[in-house]
């Protein structure tokens, strides 16, 4: 379906600068990656206290999934390990399956590679299997889906009581802070930073919103009403949280800047926070194909 005419980029711009939101609460749940795809353990150069502060244990276990998983999705060219979408290990949320590639001409958000996966449920994760969060199979392939992930924050397209993450999380190549750099995922202006939050919003239609947290605030190499290119530098992963420490890993998120539907169905409207992964995975197939992305 063809998504209704574009609101005007005012309306945007206005909307996108939202509030920084306070640490979810969430449920437990157990990350199974079979060891044989990790590496060694990576080395942190200032490893901060583990705990995975974005989730809670004061919340029950779900009661196990809510949806079956939706078929897998064609790799449609893929060339790295990876799960499917919209496909969550046993007692970590129902996921969302959406074939939808909202952004299908982005830039990968990191300047070098990333490992996307739950840093929650991983290793050194608050509701996590145990260990560190510098464990090798947080930093292994293959890729795994975190969007509507159970956590306590409202998210519409998550099933059930319409709440779960609200974006994705990426591990930098290495477990050290404040070195690998987030940049722009298109060109655009930063229309909002909080105390661990930067906002983009893209200039040309359709205007998605893109939101980065826990960058190393103190070192941003952006301010608010800056416009950026794609592929410029916003800020170095960290682990920042508004005076609090998460583990180190960038959250991503991608919003949408005109009303539509998904490929189920359910109405997006706009700033909807939209699945990323099947987008995120592109952009990285295409930067591995020798593609650039600006500065």
């Amino acid at each position: 379906m063809r998504p209704s005419p574009l609101l005007p980029l005012l309306a945007v711009l206005l909307l996108a600068a939202c509030n920084d939101d306070p640490p979810p609460a969430g449920t437990g749940g157990e990350v199974k990656t079979p060891a044989s795809t990790a590496p060694s353990s990576p080395t942190p150069d200032d490893a901060p206290a583990d705990g995975g502060a974005e989730q809670s244990a004061d919340e029950p276990l779900p009661p196990g999934e809510t949806t079956p998983p939706g078929p897998a999705e064609p790799d449609a060219g893929l060339s790295f390990g990876h799960q499917p979408p919209g496909v969550l290990p046993a007692g970590q949320g129902a996921g969302y399956l959406d074939r939808t590639v909202w952004a299908p001409a982005m830039c990968w958000p990191l300047q070098e590679a990333g490992y996307p996966n739950s840093q929650v449920y991983g290793h050194g994760g608050g509701m996590g299997p145990g260990g560190g969060q510098c464990d090798g199979v947080n930093y292994a392939l293959p890729w795994r889906d975190n969007f509507c992930e159970a956590r306590s924050r409202a998210n519409p397209l998550c099933g059930g009581s319409g709440t779960g993450h609200q974006g994705q999380d990426i591990r930098p190549a290495t477990c050290k802070k404040n070195q690998h750099w987030a940049v722009a995922a298109e060109p655009g202006i930063v229309t909002d930073i909080g105390s661990y939050t930067v906002t983009l919003v893209g200039s040309a239609a359709p205007h998605r919103t893109y939101r980065y947290l826990h960058m190393q605030m103190a070192a941003l190499a952006v301010k608010e009403g800056d416009s950026v290119v794609a592929g410029q530098k916003l800020g170095k992963v960290a682990n920042d949280f508004g005076g609090a420490a998460t583990t180190i890993h960038l959250h991503f998120e991608i919003r949408a800047g005109l009303a539509g539907v998904t490929t189920d169905g359910k109405p997006v409207t706009l700033n909807t926070f939209l699945p990323p992964y099947l987008s995120l995975a592109q952009a990285h197939q295409r930067k591995l194909n020798g593609g650039t992305c600006g500065s």
